[in-house]
């Protein structure tokens, strides 16, 4: 149904998707750039000094509000991400196993495909290739085509 052209107009009903590499590049800027301008406004803005207090142990640390909200933002991004990489662990192990299984089975398809192409090939007579190895059927062959074997 894609790309197929719609009676009484011209273009595609469904247009193929133009996910070209170009594309997506450019959706990534279109995306990105706001996004850093945001991040920088939102910087600019917040630039006093506050005291991060780490309070079972003996430890203060000073800094701008912007670093300790982009600070704790990134380091729940890194958090998120490790554990939903590690909570996937088993789905990526199956995926390498039925990987290994299939590349196997290939392996035995090649396998019994090459063993079987000699007993399904045609049996040519040694002495001459391409002609029936039955005894006499080249005599027979020079009757009906009308040709004379020399010394009959």
């Amino acid at each position: 149904m894609r790309g197929q052209a719609c009676a009484g107009y011209g273009g595609p009903i469904f247009p193929e998707p133009a996910h070209t590499a170009e594309n997506v590049k450019r959706l990534s800027w279109i995306l990105t750039f706001p996004l850093a301008v945001v991040i920088v406004v939102f910087a600019i803005a917040n630039r006093e000094m506050v005291t991060f207090d780490l309070w079972p142990f003996e430890l203060s640390v000073s800094a701008p509000l912007f670093v300790v909200i982009l600070g704790s933002l990134f380091a729940g991004l890194l958090i998120g991400g490790l554990t939903a990489w590690l909570s996937s662990g088993k789905a990526r192990w199956r995926a390498r196993a039925a990987a290994r299984r299939a590349a196997e089975l290939e392996r035995e398809i090649a396998r019994l495909k090459r063993e079987r192409e000699p007993a399904t090939a045609p049996r040519q007579s040694a002495g001459t290739p391409g002609l029936p190895a039955v005894p006499g059927a080249h005599e027979e062959a020079g009757e009906r085509g009308k040709l004379t074997v020399a010394g009959s």
